[in-house]
C-alpha cells in the first residue's frame, strides 16, 4: 500500500508484479504435466535449474531472491567487497522490480498512450466547444473521443495477453510478436471476454473510490474550512487506504491474465497451431524438463468445454470479439465517468449560457 503512494514505488509494485505472473506461470506448468520425471513438489522442480531457481520462494521486495544461500556463497575476498555484494544484495530485489516496471510501462504505453492522448484531447475539446458556443466545431471532440476510445478497445485487446507473455518470459521484446499473441487471443476468446469482465468488474469499486472523494465536502461539511495542509493530509490518508482493495484487485487481474496465457500457450503448442520455435528459450527449457512440448491428440471433451470450445470457430470467435470489444468500452466508459464527476462536481458552477 505504502508503495503505491509514489511514481517510482508503482513502477516497483508493477515490477513485482510481473515477477509474481512469471512464478504462477511456471507453478502452473509444473501441476499439468504428467511426467514420471516430474519433481514431487515445485520448489524441488525450480531449484533443479540455475534459470528458474530464484522462484523457489516469492518474489521479494527488496532482499535479492534466495538471499541466504547467496550470502553463505560469498567468495572468499576482502572485507571490502564483500560488505559491497551484501549491500548489493540488500536491494537487489527492489531494483529488478522498478527495471521491469519501467519495461512494463513503456511497451503498455506504446500502444495505450496514442488513444488516451486522442481522448484527453476530446475531452478538452468538447467541453471548450460547450462553454465557447462552438456550434460549427461540435463533432471535433465528440469525433477525436470515439476515435481514441476505438483504438484504445483495440489496443486493450491485445496488451493483455502480451503483457502476460513480457512477463512469463522475462524479455520485454517479446512484448511486440504480434503473430504469436494474436494467435493465442483468437485462440481463446471466451478466456479474453472473461478477463475483460473481471477488469471491468474490479474497476466498479475503483470509480466510486474516485468519486467519492469529489463529494467529501458534502459528506462533511466541516472540509470546506480545512486547510490546504489539512486537506493533502486526508486525501493522503484517503488514498492510502484506497490502496487496501486496489492492489489485491490489480494483483488478481496480473494473476487471470498470467494463468490464461499459460493454458492458452500449452494447449497452442499442443495442438500443433504453435511451433517450438515461437518460445522463449527460458519456456522452451521449461516445458521441455516438464515434458510439455509434444503435439497431443484432442481429447475427448465434457459438454460444457464443447460450448467453450465454440468460442474458437469463426462464428464464435466474431462473437466473443465483439463482446470482448464491447466489455472494453465499459471499462473506458467508467473513466469518463469517473472524470465527468470530477470535471463536473457537487460545487462547480454551471457553464455560462
Amino acid at each position: 500500500m505504502l508503495f503505491c503512494q509514489s511514481v517510482l514505488g508503482a513502477l516497483a509494485v508493477l515490477g513485482w508484479t510481473y515477477r509474481v505472473m512469471q512464478r504462477s506461470v511456471l507453478k502452473q506448468w509444473w501441476k499439468l504435466s504428467e511426467s514420471p520425471a516430474k519433481s514431487e513438489s515445485f520448489v524441488e522442480f525450480v531449484a533443479g535449474d540455475s534459470r528458474t531457481c530464484e522462484h523457489i520462494h516469492s518474489p521479494n521486495w527488496f532482499l535479492i531472491q534466495n538471499f541466504r544461500e547467496g550470502i553463505r556463497r560469498l567468495p572468499e575476498a576482502g572485507v571490502g567487497k564483500r560488505l559491497l555484494t551484501v549491500l548489493r544484495a540488500l536491494g537487489q530485489s527492489l531494483w529488478t522490480n522498478v527495471r521491469l516496471g519501467v519495461q512494463g510501462i513503456f511497451n503498455t504505453w506504446v500502444l495505450t498512450l496514442p488513444a488516451c492522448v486522442l481522448m484527453l484531447f476530446g475531452w478538452y475539446d468538447g467541453w471548450n466547444n460547450s462553454f465557447n458556443k462552438g456550434y460549427e466545431q461540435f463533432s471535433v471532440g465528440p469525433g477525436v473521443s470515439v476515435l481514441g476510445i476505438l483504438l484504445l478497445i483495440t489496443a486493450m485487446l491485445y496488451v493483455s495477453m502480451a503483457q502476460a507473455r513480457q512477463a512469463v518470459t522475462g524479455n520485454w521484446r517479446c512484448f511486440y510478436q504480434f503473430r504469436l499473441i494474436r494467435t493465442l487471443v483468437r485462440r481463446r476468446w471466451f478466456a479474453c471476454f472473461g478477463l475483460a469482465a473481471l477488469y471491468a468488474l474490479c474497476s466498479l469499486p475503483i470509480l466510486v473510490l474516485m468519486s467519492v472523494v469529489i463529494f467529501l465536502p458534502n459528506v462533511n461539511p466541516e472540509l470546506a474550512d480545512a486547510t490546504p495542509a489539512q486537506t493533502i493530509h486526508l486525501l493522503n490518508s484517503y488514498f492510502f487506504w484506497s490502496a487496501l482493495f486496489v492492489f489485491p484487485a490489480f494483483v488478481l487481474l496480473r494473476l487471470v491474465a498470467a494463468r490464461t496465457y499459460g493454458s492458452t500457450l500449452l494447449r497452442a503448442l499442443q495442438s500443433g497451431a504453435v511451433g517450438q520455435d515461437a518460445l522463449a528459450e527460458s519456456e522452451w527449457h521449461v516445458l521441455q524438463r516438464l515434458d510439455l512440448l509434444q503435439v497431443q491428440a484432442p481429447r475427448p471433451r465434457h459438454p460444457v468445454w464443447r460450448i467453450v470450445a465454440w468460442a474458437g470457430t469463426r462464428a464464435g470467435r466474431v462473437t466473443f470479439g465483439f463482446l470482448t470489444g464491447l466489455v472494453w468500452f465499459v471499462f473506458i466508459a467508467q473513466l469518463y465517468i469517473a472524470q465527468l464527476f470530477n470535471y463536473r462536481g457537487p460545487n462547480s458552477s454551471p457553464p455560462p449560457s
